[in-house]
């Protein structure tokens, strides 16, 4: 593993993603903050204008008070959506974050399943190098490569931002300051991570994206289902009253802990390690000769066949329940579209697994 020809191996074949993926995070981080840092000074002068001294007259009794001038332009946090009327950034809701959470699993697809598609693997297993190491090498590499954009972009960023803003102007909240940030870099790893994983059990490349596709949007799909029935089964129960699971099912989602929460920051940690160590399983024990095949061992068929028939079950009975209907259905309705999904994919999955011929024996 601490091999220098492994890891330059490892490098030259991805080096032009990492390029892309630093280039990304600075773009989204640290010019999001940049042009946060610029709003702040574009508020903080309006607020020292004549304009807004004769707007202030003419609103009499209604004008802001110095206390509300000073909320306005606090920071307190560094996510939108929240209630208050302090300082929010906006360059978490920028849609590059969800360019980049692409780009973190193109990185993690190209470590493995990219060179099975193209067979440079086949020039890989010979080299001499323990496969455990060549595996560590590839999870290592990425998570450095994530974890350092990461950082240096986010650092960049705070950094202007705290110089323009005074720090009588913040005021910050440091549970979802941590929560908040180390969240998303979790985030950002776990989908990583997942990628590789997926990798090494799947021997197709669209049957890996179609894979990563289920596990990370269904999740949230999971909950809505399930609010759904706890609405069936609990009918004269307030929905504020029922468990709040959103930080949970938005595990692979940047900035999904909107609660500020241990526990979906935990989850991810846990996922984060259980991938890892799964892709070194798998990968310890992958064949060349399962190139191509859907699956790569054939002992995780029916684990896998159910896994997505629940996910697609999951999803059709999202869809259908939330196309245009404005009242819940029955029970039996729910449980129909439940079961019949269900049944229907896991035919799919039948077919594709069984007797589609790449993963003939």
């Amino acid at each position: 593993m601490f091999s220098k020809r492994l890891w330059m191996k490892e490098s030259r074949s991805v080096w032009w993603i990492v390029i892309i993926l630093v280039l990304g995070f600075l773009y989204a981080q640290t010019g999001g903050l940049y042009s946060d840092a610029k709003d702040w000074q574009m508020q903080y002068d309006y607020f020292q204008s004549d304009e807004f001294q004769e707007q202030q007259r003419a609103d009499g009794d209604g004008k802001m008070t110095p206390e509300q001038v000073k909320t306005s332009l606090t920071l307190s946090h560094f996510t939108t959506g929240f209630p208050e009327d302090t300082f929010s950034t906006q360059y978490t809701m920028s849609r590059s974050y969800f360019a980049l959470s692409i780009l973190v699993v193109i990185l993690g697809l190209a470590m493995v399943s990219w060179e099975r598609y193209t067979r440079k693997d086949h020039f890989s297993l010979a080299a001499p190098f323990k496969r455990s190491s060549m595996i560590g090498v590839k999870l290592l590499l990425g998570c450095l490569s994530i974890t350092v954009a990461y950082g240096i972009s986010l650092w960049l960023g705070l950094r202007h931002l705290f110089l323009v803003i005074p720090s009588d102007f913040i005021d910050l909240d440091m549970q979802k300051v941590y929560l908040g940030l180390l969240g998303n870099l979790s985030t950002f790893l776990l989908l990583f991570v997942l990628a590789v994983f997926v990798g090494t059990i799947m021997g197709e490349l669209l049957a890996t994206v179609i894979t990563l596709l289920v596990i990370t949007v269904m999740p949230r799909y999971v909950y809505t289902v399930w609010f759904i029935l706890m609405q069936l089964l609990y009918p004269d129960t307030s929905s504020d009253k029922f468990a709040n699971w959103t930080s949970y099912a938005n595990v692979f989602v940047i900035f999904g802990n909107s609660e500020f929460e241990y526990g979906p920051f935990i989850l991810q940690l846990v996922l984060l390690v259980l991938f890892g160590v799964g892709s070194v399983f798998f990968y310890k024990r992958y064949s060349i000769e399962n190139n191509g095949k859907v699956l790569a061992f054939s002992y995780l068929r029916i684990p896998c066949a159910i896994l997505v028939s629940f996910g697609g079950a999951i999803l059709v009975a999202n869809f259908w329940f939330n196309d245009g209907q404005t009242e819940l259905p029955s029970m039996m309705t729910f449980l129909i579209i439940l079961a019949g999904s269900f049944i229907g994919c896991l035919v799919i999955c039948y077919m594709v697994l069984y007797r589609n011929t790449w993963v003939r024996r």
